[in-house]
């Protein structure tokens, strides 16, 4: 039985992975976008890169604020509520898969949060000049909140293992996890563009990215007590009766800044088509991550506790893209279409001056997202719907080096309870838009009005007893934003 459960010791801290600074998994959390600009954006699933006029293309397709014939300014507020909720999979409902008998492995995870919350997610200014004839160069500017995500984990488990002496005898040992993330890029982009005679538009936008995420977790690892064991089991002699149990929290970080280019264009061959091909450089970051962790005891030993902290300042790069979009217009119906690729393999991450090997190739995939999205116009109203869906950007299954967790492990490197792989995206998007008549100086005021449910899927990764366990877990969003804006 000692053997046994020192074997389980050993594995379940074989859980943890350590790792030294940064990771690609810890870079993934400020690759991911959320759909978010302005509520005619949103309503249209994103799909408006050759269709343009609207402010948050300027960094999918930089042409498409050439499309502008008049100067715009907007900002949008939205109200979005989120829940999480786990999907393991072994669940209460299905129990004793994995291993058969009295050794049969439980997994409970009923992990569902909600929140709400109010935020300021886009202003856009767009000046527009005419030049020499029909030709047109225009100036834009947005700021659009990328990403604002609140994400939260929680994890339990249990195994049952049997007295050498007494079969009819089993103990039960639990295992905990929980971890707490949140997420948050803003974008600043510039954005300079033409229009040549509506038949060929131009853009150049140059992007400045702030980042800020954060996570804290925990894990408790627990033997309940063997008091009842039988005497003549001798492996249990030196455990002396005492409950036996792991505890350790950790804390991580991360703040800084990137900037990236995008490069388009769009042709209107007919005056019912436009296509659009986009180019964006990936982003290059520069953060400066933070990372605690105390130790509260260690196999039934306590320790003291005291925080090991760490500062690391790194430098990695998002994938670059390309962007692929069609925008028809029929009589007062526009459809837009829209594809971009992502080339996550080449992403790269380095500490100081040295750059760390295994990265992006391994852990990374490259991956794409589809958009796409219709407007009808009836009169001065805009009835709108879209869809958008994003691949994951990981491997099917993550290569990664395990160690032991011991207390000098715990110590000298940084430690994690688990692997957090992105999954697919999907957004369903709706919504309306009132614009009204022109003035006499042909300016206008317009107001939009968009809902969008998301669900965002995750997997966990755990390494558990004698097999790999993957829990999935869906954060699903439903958000309704406003747009005001004025054209003049």
């Amino acid at each position: 039985m000692k053997t046994n459960k020192l074997i389980l010791s050993i594995v379940a801290m074989s859980a943890c992975i350590s790792i030294t600074a940064q990771t690609t998994f810890d870079a993934a959390k400020i690759y991911e976008e959320d759909l978010n600009g302005t509520a005619r954006y949103v309503g249209m699933g994103g799909a408006m890169s050759a269709l343009g006029s609207d402010p948050s293309v300027i960094s999918h397709n930089p042409a498409g604020i050439g499309t502008y014939r008049k100067s715009d300014i907007n900002t949008s507020l939205s109200f979005l509520g989120t829940s999480v909720n786990t999907d393991p999979l072994y669940t209460v409902y299905n129990q004793g898969v994995g291993n058969s008998g009295d050794n049969a492995r439980y997994f409970y995870s009923n992990n569902i949060k909600s929140d709400f919350n109010v935020s300021f997610d886009n202003i856009s200014v767009i000046f527009s000049g005419a030049g020499m004839g029909s030709n047109y160069m225009n100036f834009g500017f947005s700021y659009r909140k990328l990403l604002n995500t609140d994400r939260n984990l929680d994890y339990l488990d249990k195994y049952f293992v049997k007295d050498n002496v007494d079969p009819e005898q089993k103990y039960v040992l639990y295992r905990e996890y929980a971890d707490h993330q949140k997420n948050k890029v803003n974008s600043y982009d510039f954005n300079l563009s033409c229009n040549l005679s509506d038949m060929l538009y131009l853009g150049w936008t140059i992007g400045i990215l702030s980042t800020d995420t954060w996570s804290e977790g925990y894990l408790y690892d627990y033997y309940p007590s063997f008091d009842q064991a039988s005497a003549a089991d001798k492996d249990y002699t030196i455990y002396d009766k005492q409950t036996d149990y792991t505890a350790a929290d950790r804390m991580s970080s991360a703040q800084g800044s990137g900037w990236n280019m995008s490069f388009g264009a769009i042709i209107r061959p007919i005056p019912a088509l436009r296509l659009g091909v986009a180019i964006k450089t990936p982003t290059y970051f520069k953060q400066e991550l933070v990372y605690e962790d105390c130790l509260y005891a260690l196999n039934g030993v306590i320790k003291d506790g005291k925080n090991y902290n760490t500062s690391t300042e790194y430098k990695f790069t998002s994938p670059w893209s390309l962007n692929l979009s069609a925008g028809f217009t029929i009589y007062h119906t526009a459809i837009g279409l829209e594809y971009e690729k992502h080339f996550t393999q080449r992403s790269s991450l380095s500490v100081g001056n040295t750059r760390m090997t295994n990265q992006g190739a391994i852990d990374f995939k490259d991956y794409s997202t589809f958009k796409m999205g219709i407007e009808q116009n009836i009169g001065n109203l805009s009835l709108r719907a879209g869809y958008n869906s994003t691949e994951s950007m990981f491997n099917d299954r993550d290569r990664r080096n395990r160690v032991s967790f011991s207390d000098s492990d715990f110590n000298d490197s940084r430690t994690d309870y688990q692997i957090d792989r992105l999954g697919k995206t999907q957004y369903f998007t709706g919504g309306i838009g009132y614009c009204s008549a022109p003035d006499s100086d042909g300016t206008q005021f317009y107001f939009d009005l968009a809902y969008v449910h998301g669900v965002k899927k995750s997997v966990f990764n755990l390494d558990e007893y004698t097999e790999d366990v993957d829990v999935n877990y869906n954060y699903k969003s439903d958000k309704v934003m406003f747009t005001l804006g004025w054209n003049f």
